[in-house]
């Protein structure tokens, strides 16, 4: 991310805009600003600013989305985060003050089915030093392919509608003979349609093809929008 202090970022700020009616990026912190929450909410990852003691600063809406999920670890009550654990609780804590001292952490919370994994992360200022309790909280991924970044990467590659639903059911987890109980077809015209996709894609494997879109950009949908609203 530029900062308003890096040499790259002054020669964009002091460079003129195409539109005269736009105010230069160094004059408007407030537009700057606006952009930068409206990025955050772009992306599929629940992201949480808090203090060092867990009260909340800013949020994404996946990151409110996140919170209000019954299967999360995590949970915001009057501004401030707790896991739904008692049990973690002492590690989020830690995991903060450490935090507020510098340190990163990657915390396992929750168990079971709804256990996941929490980075935090201490954030800078924009001169360089550590802004005083601010700390950057990041939830894990919820599924290994967005479903939107499945669908664009199916119409850059001119997948087939089928072709699109086994590349969806691949890339969460399940094999062809999985994909052919689901869709109520033989084994072997699924096996037809993955070699297919793997042409069109160019991927030497299954694990390659399922590779390809595990590395897509997280897009949120705009039913995913709409959810965290």
């Amino acid at each position: 991310m530029l900062t308003a202090s890096s040499p790259l970022a002054r020669e964009r700020f002091d460079r003129p805009h195409a539109d005269a009616g736009t105010p230069p990026l160094a004059h408007s912190a407030q537009w700057l600003l606006h952009m930068l929450t409206g990025a955050m909410d772009e992306l599929d990852y629940g992201m949480l600013i808090l203090d060092a003691v867990g009260h909340l600063m800013q949020a994404n809406q996946m990151g409110y989305q996140h919170c209000t999920s019954a299967h999360s670890s995590c949970r915001l009550q009057d501004g401030q985060l707790h896991t739904r654990s008692n049990a973690d609780d002492p590690l989020l804590q830690r995991a903060l003050s450490l935090a507020a001292a510098g340190r990163r952490s990657l915390l396992k919370l929750g168990e079971g089915s709804h256990m996941e994994t929490v980075a935090i992360v201490p954030l800078s200022s924009p001169l360089g030093g550590r802004t005083e309790g601010a700390i950057l909280l990041v939830f894990g991924k919820q599924q290994v392919c967005e479903a939107l970044s499945v669908e664009h990467f199916a119409r850059v590659h001119n997948l087939t509608h089928a072709e699109g639903m086994v590349l969806t059911a691949l890339c969460t987890g399940d094999d062809p003979s999985a994909i052919a109980r689901r869709f109520g077809v033989a084994v072997s015209t699924v096996r037809t349609q993955i070699a297919s996709v793997r042409q069109k894609t160019q991927a030497a494997s299954i694990r390659d093809l399922v590779r390809q879109v595990a590395m897509l950009p997280p897009i949120v949908s705009v039913l995913g929008h709409e959810a965290a609203h």
